[in-house]
């Protein structure tokens, strides 16, 4: 909706009741067919962005600055609508994006290797050697950190790099939590991409594999490359719900810019990173008024009023604002899931005594409304060691088919049955020479020459071998996009020998899983 020129209106000098803005999520309900002039200041038709010059996309709204010749100028409140679909950009910015996640990965890697003296050190040798000998270490889940960093950390990160891909999207960069169909592909999107920069930052050439060879020093797990992707997109989430239910009343009941920005920072901690890393100040938000200049006029007369009693409620959601009218998703799609993407945590207790608890992800590709193929990568922690210097991990890969009868119910049960490998690996530590190892190297100032490896102090015994799973359980379909794997229950066999006094040759697996359902919206 634009508003055209026909008459002209001093909204500074006349009362506030002649600006009659309804701001609802993108779009803003104003009266047609006026001219605005602002006098002073004068106004311009400007990017949304505090920062115009980063955002290349066709949404606009008065800028930040004057103008030095714009009395009589046109405000486009929402022109993507005046535009035809085909002229509105919906490739994707591959090179911005590059750039973005290039400049966070930079700056993590550069605060481990200010930080970390041991990273430091791993620049010394041979490069590609060392970089190839901690990627073939990868294995189990564990990865010895503690809490903070696996289940804060990594889904921060995952959610940081999933909005960089949200804004580098010219379809979906509008999107808001409760839009339907398109919020959920572009979260899909934004899940695909953080996995692939996550793994890049695992085990990729500008990585800790490559840069700190974290591997070679620390228990090398599966756990980030699996949760960082998920939780992060369960991050995303939180912070769109955040940005909707309590951002959006903030703003509606203040215009303390501290107290807004401070708001938007803390609970939207992902993307305030993302458009940092765009260049673009931390708080923006391209679906709202911005915080100074002229739209913060605007704002601070829209909440008066609103307060007052005498207009509406100045920041609404309305859903799919973002998409040109007229367009509307109509598409007939099946209650069975095309493909399903799943995160869970598992326990397993071998039947020869000893248990183990992880976790995994697989993803199942539908064959026929019955019949999925699938594939699993899952790894846990095997529990009550003898000693606590002894620490033991398990891994099972594999793939195979899963039998679903009645998929298109809301309650569905299913059988499965994977064929893979297990790798069970023990380490024992010397913990007395760790500790004199890390002295005498002193952060690189002692006589050792350089940071001792897991391999100085601890000894690895490992198994391999083939593997099966077979098993079942139901699933609870929450919404179209999701399902609630209440139960899975599988039993295994492994063709290998003991570790030590580990026995994996039978298990009895069960785990409760997260399903993201592709296909069916």
């Amino acid at each position: 909706m634009v508003l055209f020129a026909q008459e002209s209106l001093d909204v500074f000098s006349g009362p506030s009741e002649t600006l009659h803005l309804h701001a609802q999520s993108y779009q803003l309900l104003v009266i047609p067919s006026v001219r605005f002039t602002f006098s002073p200041p004068s106004a311009t038709v400007a990017h949304l962005s505090d920062t115009p010059s980063t955002n290349p996309f066709p949404v606009t709204f008065l800028n930040d600055q004057p103008s030095k010749s714009s009395a009589n100028s046109d405000i486009g409140i929402n022109p993507q609508y005046s535009k035809s679909r085909s002229e509105v950009p919906t490739r994707f910015r591959w090179w911005p994006a590059l750039g973005e996640s290039l400049l966070y990965t930079g700056i993590m890697n550069t605060f481990d290797l200010a930080s970390q003296a041991g990273t430091r050190d791993s620049l010394n040798g041979h490069w590609f050697q060392q970089y190839t000998r901690s990627v073939s270490e990868l294995r189990g889940w564990s990865d010895s950190d503690r809490f903070m960093a696996p289940y804060v950390g990594h889904p921060l990160e995952g959610s940081i790099f999933g909005f960089i891909e949200r804004q580098n999207d010219p379809k979906y960069r509008l999107v808001q939590w409760g839009d339907g169909r398109g919020y959920w592909v572009s979260m899909l999107r934004s899940m695909a991409y953080s996995a692939v920069w996550h793994t890049q930052w695992k085990i990729g050439p500008v990585s800790e594999a490559s840069i700190a060879n974290v591997m070679l020093h620390a228990s090398p797990g599966f756990i980030t490359l699996v949760d960082t992707p998920t939780l992060g997109f369960c991050t995303m989430l939180a912070e769109d719900a955040a940005d909707r239910y309590l951002l959006i009343g903030l703003e509606n009941r203040t215009t303390n810019r501290a107290i807004i920005i401070l708001a938007r920072s803390f609970l939207n901690p992902g993307r305030t990173f993302a458009n940092m890393m765009a260049f673009r100040p931390p708080w923006i938000r391209d679906t709202r008024l911005n915080l100074f200049g002229e739209n913060y006029e605007i704002r601070k007369m829209l909440v008066e009023d609103y307060k007052n009693g005498t207009g509406e409620k100045p920041f609404q959601f309305v859903k799919n604002a973002w998409m040109p009218p007229g367009v509307e998703f109509s598409h007939a799609h099946p209650k069975e899931a095309t493909i399903e993407l799943t995160a869970f945590p598992y326990y397993e207790t071998f039947l020869g005594g000893g248990s183990c608890v992880g976790g995994g992800g697989t993803g199942a590709a539908r064959v026929s409304p019955s019949l999925q193929v699938i594939t699993e990568v899952s790894g846990c922690l095997i529990m009550h060691m003898r000693q606590s210097n002894i620490s033991a991990d398990s891994l099972f890969y594999g793939g195979g088919f899963r039998w679903t009868p009645l998929a298109a119910r809301r309650f569905s049960p299913f059988g499965q049955f994977m064929i893979g490998g297990r790798k069970v690996t023990m380490e024992v530590d010397d913990e007395a020479l760790m500790k004199k190892l890390l002295k005498e190297w002193n952060d690189g100032d002692g006589t050792l020459p350089h940071y001792p490896t897991r391999f100085d102090w601890s000894k690895e015994t490992s198994q391999n071998g083939p593997s099966i799973a077979v098993g079942g359980g139901f699933d609870w379909v929450v919404t179209r996009p999701f399902a609630w794997r209440l139960l899975n229950v599988e039993y295994t066999h492994s063709w290998m020998n003991d570790v030590a006094q580990i026995h994996p040759q039978e298990g009895l697996k069960i785990s409760t899983q997260a399903v993201v359902r592709i296909g069916t919206w």
